[in-house]
Formats: C-alpha cells, sequence, structure tokens
C-alpha cells in the first residue's frame, strides 16, 4: 500500500470534482480507499470508515455489477455526503499529522496549544 495521506489526498481530490456526489464517492473508494482497512485508520475515525467500508459493501449484487456500486447506488445523497465528508477529515487529520511531524525534524520544539500557554501566562502573573 502507497502512502495513506497520498491516497486520502488523491480521495479528497476525486470528490471534490464535477459530478453527482454518488458517482464522485464511489470514484474516490473505487479508485484510492477500497483496500485501505479501518485498523489503518486511528481512533473514532477508524470506526466511522469501518462503518462505511460495511455500508459500501452491503447491498445484493447483480450480473455483471461490483458490490461497492451497487452499494453506492441504494445510499441516499445524504448518506453520500456525510461519508464524502469523513473523507475530507480524515485528509484533513493526516495532513494536519504530516505537517507536524515535518515542522518538527531538526530538533524543532513542539507548540503549546493556546490554552495552555494563556495558563501559563495566568500563574505567572500571580
Amino acid at each position: 500500500m502507497t502512502d495513506l495521506g497520498a491516497r486520502l489526498e488523491a480521495a479528497a481530490l476525486s470528490l471534490t470534482g464535477p459530478g453527482p456526489i454518488k458517482e464522485r464517492l464511489l470514484d474516490a473508494y473505487s479508485q484510492h480507499l477500497g483496500d485501505i482497512a479501518s485498523t489503518d485508520v486511528p481512533g473514532e475515525l477508524g470506526e466511522k470508515f469501518a462503518a462505511m467500508i460495511l455500508a459500501l459493501h452491503q447491498a445484493k449484487v447483480l450480473p455483471g455489477d461490483d458490490v461497492v456500486r451497487a452499494s453506492v447506488r441504494k445510499l441516499s445523497n445524504d448518506q453520500a455526503c456525510r461519508y464524502a465528508e469523513l473523507v475530507i477529515k480524515l485528509y484533513g487529520m493526516f495532513a494536519g499529522m504530516k505537517y507536524q511531524v515535518a515542522s518538527n525534524r531538526g530538533g524543532a520544539r513542539l507548540t503549546a496549544p493556546l490554552a495552555k500557554l494563556l495558563s501559563a501566562e495566568a500563574v505567572d502573573a500571580v
């Protein structure tokens, strides 16, 4: 499997192209996400990704069709939009992780969250 972040980026770009959301979701999943295991995705988003995989593999298949295409056809537009949003969230999460790792190479310090900095300043002022 190639870089998960790159595959999520390609899927996200597929989702932003022209055409109906169901066609874009089918393309994104079939071309870029189909062989990603839910265990490759951490935390709560992994559970949601597993639910998406299940939903995209449960329709009865007609001769000459495939299960993902048949399952996507049976989704409502709202369901297709939710799965597309999930893919975009996953891409954003991995892009953020990649940025954080790249920013910390060479011994750079991790930046503290703003709330933590503000609370430290409040303690120092007392």
